[in-house]
């Protein structure tokens, strides 16, 4: 018997309910499992960040990073639904666990997992794209010092998955590499780098995954760029492109 007794109880509780019945698409086909829901086009997870009372960083004329990251992982699905199956972990407004994000990848045999960040900084000047794979700690010492430490490794909020991302950091490291490339080749006005770091978000995905932070919301003028709809939709198309000749790849 489940005693459903708080709200994130309740939602891992539907979350749960969702994977079964995704779970009861499977059938075996000579041997090997495939979702017949999908009809066995490659499965790309989405992740939205923050949600609900987990407002991300603020702008300084109050955009929330929840909102704008919703809206462009809504127009990346949007760009990939043709060739594939995009699956956004959060499709409205509320907050998922860290795990509870993982698990939609994972459970679903996910060929990718893409964590859409903005940066948030006390220094206004703070500017540019960060493409993030998964890297462990070198030392229980070592502080990841960020915008997106909100999210790094800890031993207050450990993943289903404890550290799985490790067999694909190779492969997640190329991921990273092909969206900076293809990020610096459309998009000329932000600067775009590629880092290694301990993040929980990553860490438990059974997949080649990256987070992106698409700029500073605590930039003014970046902010700007990002409210509005054309540069979320030019990005849109970027993201959408690094995946595809990502997934294109033969190797």
């Amino acid at each position: 018997m489940f005693n459903i007794t708080t709200p994130n109880r309740m939602k891992r509780f539907f979350a749960l309910i969702i994977c079964l019945l995704m779970s009861a698409c499977f059938i075996t086909t000579n041997g090997h499992a495939e979702l017949n829901l999908f009809n066995g086009k490659k499965i790309v997870a989405l992740d939205p960040g923050h949600g609900g009372h987990d407002k991300g960083a603020q702008g300084a004329d109050g955009t929330y990073e929840k909102t704008i990251t919703l809206n462009l992982s809504r127009m990346i699905a949007a760009e990939l639904e043709n060739k594939y199956r995009p699956v956004l972990t959060r499709t409205g407004d509320y907050r998922l666990d860290i795990p509870d994000r993982t698990a939609v990848a994972n459970h679903l045999e996910a060929d990718l997992f893409v964590s859409i960040h903005i940066g948030g900084s006390f220094l206004h000047k703070a500017s540019g794209i960060t493409v993030y794979y998964f890297k462990e700690m070198l030392s229980p010492d070592m502080t990841f010092k960020s915008a997106t430490s909100k999210t790094y490794n800890s031993d207050n909020e450990r993943t289903t998955w404890d550290n799985i991302q490790k067999r694909h950091i190779k492969r997640s490291r190329a991921l990273a590499k092909s969206m900076q490339t293809q990020i610096n080749n459309r998009i000329k006005y932000m600067e775009t780098r590629i880092e290694g770091a301990p993040l929980v978000v990553l860490s438990g995905a059974d997949t080649p995954a990256i987070l992106i932070e698409i700029g500073y919301i605590s930039n003014p003028g970046e902010e700007k760029k990002l409210c509005d709809t054309r540069i979320l939709s030019e990005f849109a198309k970027v993201i959408s492109k690094a995946i595809d000749n990502f997934l294109s790849q033969k190797n």
